[in-house]
């Protein structure tokens, strides 16, 4: 049960990001579509962040999770 809670925690925290990244992504197709230039550099640097922000998010929100279950049930 606690991997399951875990795991959902995991989870949860995923699908929002993923969602606040797909409007990102719509966000710069209409800066390419404008003509905008983006860096290589610039977007690698975005990748490292948000790749960061999604271990510590995964594991913090299962973290979370867990120690609600447990706080609720004694």
């Amino acid at each position: 049960m606690n991997t399951g809670i875990f795991l959902l925690g995991g989870v949860t925290f995923l699908t929002a990001f993923v969602l606040f990244k797909i409007s990102a992504f719509l966000y710069l197709f209409q800066d390419i579509k404008e003509g905008k230039e983006r860096s290589w550099l610039k977007l690698f640097q975005v990748f490292i962040i948000d790749l960061t922000i999604l271990i510590v998010g995964v594991i913090g929100t299962g973290i979370l999770f867990m120690t609600l279950l447990k706080m609720a049930h004694g």
